[in-house]
């Protein structure tokens, strides 16, 4: 498209940015090796998931017995969750430190925090009561932890005095043992520290020592084994304490919770009794989900292996989990816990799994749609009984961080070389334009405004031995032989003048000898236009010349000081009619010039004008000056300037006369313009205003 330009800096750095197209093909290259790591790692997830399940089926013989499930649906429904927690939990009656854990029936909330009471016994069943009991539970490798919040506005104390445990607010813990014995504990409210604890019968009154059938000595009554510190609160109390496992049944474990309210008359019994089951199921213990020690032990040994790892019973409850060290984010939770997060156990991977079916490695992935872990579930089946479920989740980002790492290297790689290359190819494109450019400029230079041509030799590039370099080499012998040709043309003017006046002056003297013969001859018309056409020819050859002359002569002329006011008023003493001159400021006017450049100035100018005079027309010279500035300007009135050779008007060879005797080559004009540019001056002409002539002005700067 004309006038748009587009340059090679540019071009350069366009054709750079393709190269960005790089990134894009290895992102789409990271994306084929990201699917094929995943689905290599399902496969390699869902294999070892198969050998744990085999491997759990050799080598513990009583699996069945680790992973028991207690088909009573009804009290199944009121199973407290002990999930696994990594640190030991600080008794001092407040949880703060407990684990925020999702989806638990007993678990704690703002609004409120009494979820799990069950109103086993009101003194007045009709009445408000406030009494309410919250309870959580959560298992470390040794103890099983257990936090109790109490709705108690008013707090009755044991007295120390008396013997009876339960004349006073307290808790009664009943539990199976490990030899699967009905144990009972009571925890009397006491003063504000460690909590007290006793062992009792089913009568919950008094201490009673423990027998062991294993043991000749009984265990005294107040060393129960556990630990634990009760506060008092706001609302009432809260409870903090933990039993060893040793002492529990873990084929499951099941205990049982119950608050006791005793209020004003402690003699007449308690208030209230809110329990850990409803009333219907009072005289049965809650399932307790534990870990399975023997299988943890199993487990543990693969905890570095897997992100999560989690062994299940039948009923989906959780029996043994493991995790690797310094986890990463999970699926599952926001950040890693101090406890095992709560798996979806009521997703469709576990409940296949449970139901015998062996799925496919499942993805799983966040609200965004981002994949977050790989989750496989292989049954544990003996026979064509399913015994649990053996889940693995492993995180993608570990999965793929290996190749991550590599494909980073890579790029990092990539970019570097891309950016030097880019680097090289744009410091490239500078020098290629700034060698052009230099050419450009020096080629522009090389040839003045008027064309003519100064140098003919171009230094820029003419040693490089590209394209570039062939360039300026063409162009330094296209202006050598442009310069000769031009210094030809300059000599035609004085050669043709040379060789025509040889003949014209053989012409001239056999005319002037023919009138001698013959005198009657001297009023003949035809020798007249003879005459007169050797007078043409000769001007011609002057004018030819002058102009060929002018241009060489006048870049060593000197200019001087001189008043052009006063060399103006010389000027035209002796010029008369059509000329006239408006009366003008007789102060010096200083400028730099020389006179007879001058004169031949206004000659020309003076020429044009008298030529394009109208009959009966004048010629007017007026003055014009300013603080800097003093212009001449010469009217005359006649045919106006055509205004589609305005370019032209002062350049060589170009006349707009088409009449008259006088020889017009149309070097009057260009003359003047070359003397104006001599002595740094403006020459300009237009039209009148009113449109009845021409007006040429020189516009001169003072000194």
């Amino acid at each position: 498209m004309a006038g748009l330009r587009f340059s090679i800096r540019w071009q350069i750095s366009l054709c750079s940015l393709l190269l960005f197209a790089i990134p894009f093909l290895g992102w789409s290259y990271w994306q084929d090796v990201r699917d094929t790591v995943l689905s290599a790692q399902s496969r390699i997830q869902e294999g070892e998931a198969r050998v744990i399940a085999t491997t759990l089926l050799a080598t513990q013989t009583n699996i069945r017995e680790l992973l028991a499930a207690d088909d009573d649906g009804e009290v199944q429904k009121y199973a407290l969750s002990a999930p696994l927690i990594k640190q030991p939990i600080q008794l001092d009656g407040l949880f703060n430190d407990w684990p925020a854990v999702a989806e638990l029936k007993e678990s704690v909330s703002a609004t409120d925090p009494f979820k799990t009471s069950y109103r086993l016994w009101l003194a007045n069943p009709d009445g408000y009561n406030e009494t309410a009991m919250a309870l959580r539970l959560a298992q470390s490798e040794q103890h099983l932890y257990v936090a109790i919040r109490v709705r108690d506005h008013q707090r009755v104390y044991r007295d120390e005095t008396h013997l009876r445990l339960d004349l006073n607010d307290h808790i009664q813990l009943t539990y199976m043992d490990a030899d699967s014995r009905l144990q009972r504990i009571i925890i009397p409210a006491e003063n504000e520290g460690p909590l007290a604890s006793y062992f009792t019968d089913a009568q919950w009154q008094f201490g009673r020592d423990l027998l062991r059938p294993d043991s000749a000595q009984p265990v005294p009554s107040h060393k129960t084994g556990l630990q634990g510190f009760w506060r008092k609160t706001d609302e009432g109390y809260a409870l903090e304490f933990r039993i060893p496992l040793d002492q529990l049944d873990t084929r499951p474990s099941r205990v049982h919770f119950t608050l006791v309210d005793v209020d004003d008359q402690p003699e007449r019994g308690p208030t209230a009794m809110i329990g850990s089951l409803p009333a219907s199921l009072a005289d049965q213990l809650n399932p307790v989900t534990i870990h399975a020690r023997e299988l943890q032990r199993v487990i543990d040994q693969l905890k570095n292996t897997y992100a999560r790892l989690w062994i299940l019973d039948r009923l989906g409850r959780e029996w043994a989990y493991a995790e690797r060290d310094r986890l990463q984010e999970s699926p599952y939770s926001d950040t890693a816990s101090t406890q095992s997060p709560a798996l979806p156990s009521d997703s469709a991977c576990i409940r296949k799994a449970l139901a015998g079916q062996i799925e496919p490695v499942s993805y799983v992935r966040d609200s965004a749609g981002e994949l977050k872990g790989l989750l496989v579930c292989y049954p544990i089946q003996e026979g064509k009984d399913t015994l649990g479920v053996v889940v693995i989740e492993e995180s993608a980002a570990h999965v793929l961080a290996e190749e991550e790492q590599r494909m980073r290297d890579i790029a990092l790689k990539i970019g570097a070389t891309i950016s030097l290359l880019m680097l090289v190819l744009f410091t490239y494109a500078l020098i290629l334009a700034r060698r052009i450019a230099r050419l450009s400029q020096e080629t522009a230079r090389s040839i003045d405004h008027h064309g003519r041509i100064e140098t003919s030799r171009i230094h820029s590039n003419h040693g490089f031995p590209d394209e570039i370099g062939d360039l300026s080499r063409s162009i330094s012998t296209l202006l050598e032989k442009q310069q000769a040709y031009i210094q030809f043309l300059e000599r035609v003017p004085q050669t043709l003048r040379h060789e025509i006046s040889n003949p014209l002056n053989k012409l001239r003297t056999s005319v002037e000898n023919l009138l001698d013969e013959h005198p009657a001859l001297s009023g003949n018309r035809y020798l007249q236009k003879i005459d007169k056409g050797i007078d043409q020819i000769s001007a011609l050859t002057q004018q030819l010349t002058e102009a060929a002359n002018l241009e060489n002569a006048i870049q060593e002329e000197p200019l001087t000081r001189l008043n052009l006011l006063e060399f103006i008023e010389g000027y035209v003493a002796t010029l008369g009619p059509p000329v006239e001159c408006q009366s003008w400021d007789s102060r010096p006017a200083l400028i730099l010039g020389d006179a007879h450049r001058l004169e031949q100035l206004f000659d020309k100018l003076l020429d044009n004008a008298n030529s394009f005079c109208s009959e009966n027309g004048k010629v007017l010279i007026k003055v014009e000056r300013s603080q800097r500035t003093i212009r001449i300007l010469i009217e005359n009135d006649g045919p106006l300037l055509p205004a589609e050779h305005s370019d032209e008007l002062f350049a060589p060879m170009v006349s707009t006369r088409s009449s008259g005797d006088s020889v017009h080559l149309g070097l009057g004009l260009h003359i003047a313009k070359l003397i104006c540019e001599h002595h740094r001056a403006r020459l300009h002409g237009q039209n009148r205003r009113d449109g009845t002539g021409v007006v040429f002005s020189v516009e001169f700067e003072l000194v």
